[in-house]
């Protein structure tokens, strides 16, 4: 029987004991917050990795130790007070208005626009950020904010956390911060504390973050869902609210041949054999009576339509980066679609709640190229309507 690659001698790379036991343990080890704090003075802060130290799991009360684990403590403490600062030249300022648009009528959901949700108003427009995050509201809205950048309650906290944006609430109206063209005006700076005060990353999850369906907010999983796919580098938007499709119009010939379907066969009885005693001629009545369920024909538009229900919903599409330009505006058809569950408070899904999420999504059959006995994986793996749902467990993100 062949050795498995970790442990046949000719693959694995000798290596010396110091080396050996820095590999097992990389893994394991705890941040030595010494080397991070002593990169401050450095240029180029954020882009340098934190280096593992060795980890003291267990006290054996020599002084030395507490010496030790009393001096991590500090540097610890000093690396956690750290400020994060914004340069002057890639200073954004973002303000939260969370009502101005809530008696808006029309929110745009169904051409992602989401209105009534976008609560944070972008003061300056400069990075690469706005290629999927924020849309401008449309300049046909005749009303003070139109033509301005303004996020979603996800959007705006993601660049927060990132230090991207510096989100402010307002002290004064927002006709104040505006000129008469809609664009801000220039007297107010970063030290300016006459016209709002900076929120803290605490003050924006409190914010921002809330119940099921609570307007300008976003639950806890959902925004985990979303930084997680950000973070990978993804694109990710939110995916317009579930509309029935309209019912196929029955041909005449439909409604004639109907009246001679086989559904209209007499049911099994409790008792007695399978197979009813008598004369056949073909194998098909002899399996139609031995047939429990009957054979699932994927279909466009199903015959009964299921909607979807909470928290098995497509919130989320996702595309991948890299490939054709991306427009936020008109998205190409997503790459995922995904629904966020939350482990605490949810169960496993009933074979209803699986199925209504599976219609909600569009009909993708196999390629015809596939078809063929030697291409049956192929055909399974990819199904004919696609979704995955993120689990979210205590903030550790699982797709299945």
């Amino acid at each position: 029987m062949a050795f498995d690659d970790d442990d046949n001698p000719t693959v694995a790379t000798p290596v010396n004991g110091a080396n050996a036991a820095a590999t097992e343990d990389a893994d394991e080890d705890a941040p030595d917050y010494k080397l991070f704090l002593s990169m401050f003075d450095k240029a180029g802060v954020s882009g340098k990795a934190i280096r593992k130290g060795e980890k003291d799991f267990e006290s054996h009360g020599t002084r030395a130790q507490d010496n030790l684990l009393e001096q991590s403590r500090n540097v610890m403490d000093n690396v956690l007070g750290y400020t994060r600062i914004h340069r002057e030249d890639a200073w954004v300022r973002g303000w939260c208005f969370p009502d101005w648009w809530s008696d808006t009528e029309h929110s745009g959901e169904r051409d992602g626009l989401w209105l009534q949700d976008r609560v944070v108003m972008v003061e300056q427009e400069r990075g690469s950020w706005q290629k999927d995050i924020g849309r401008a509201v449309p300049g046909k809205v005749e009303r003070l904010g139109a033509g301005r950048l303004w996020l979603l309650p996800e959007e705006a906290l993601y660049l927060v956390e990132r230090g991207t944006v510096d989100l402010w609430w307002p002290e004064r109206q927002l006709e104040e911060l505006l000129s008469s063209d809609g664009t801000p005006k220039t007297d107010m700076g970063p030290d300016n504390y006459d016209v709002g005060l900076p929120l803290s990353l605490e003050a924006a999850y409190s914010l921002l973050i809330g119940q099921e369906g609570e307007r300008g907010k976003i639950t806890l999983p959902q925004f985990q869902v979303f930084s997680h796919l950000k973070r990978a580098g993804f694109y990710v938007l939110r995916a317009p609210p579930y509309e029935a499709p309209a019912p196929a119009s029955e041909t005449l010939w439909q409604w004639l041949f109907s009246f001679f379907s086989s559904g209209a066969q007499s049911r099994q009885k409790p008792s007695g054999p399978l197979v009813q005693p008598g004369l056949y001629r073909a194998y098909r009545p002899i399996y139609d009576q031995l047939a429990i369920l009957p054979r699932h024909k994927p279909l466009p538009t199903p015959p009964t339509i299921h909607p979807p229900q909470e928290p098995y919903r497509v919130f989320f599409h996702v595309w991948k980066s890299g490939g054709a330009p991306f427009s936020k505006k008109n998205p190409p058809p997503p790459d995922f679609r995904i629904a966020v569950v939350d482990a605490g408070d949810t169960f496993v899904p009933t074979l209803e709640e699986i199925e209504a999420l599976l219609e909600s999504t569009p009909h993708d059959p196999p390629n015809e190229a596939w078809k063929g006995p030697g291409r049956m994986y192929q055909r399974l793996k990819h199904g004919h309507r696609n979704v995955l749902v993120a689990i979210v467990d205590r903030g550790l993100v699982n797709f299945m």
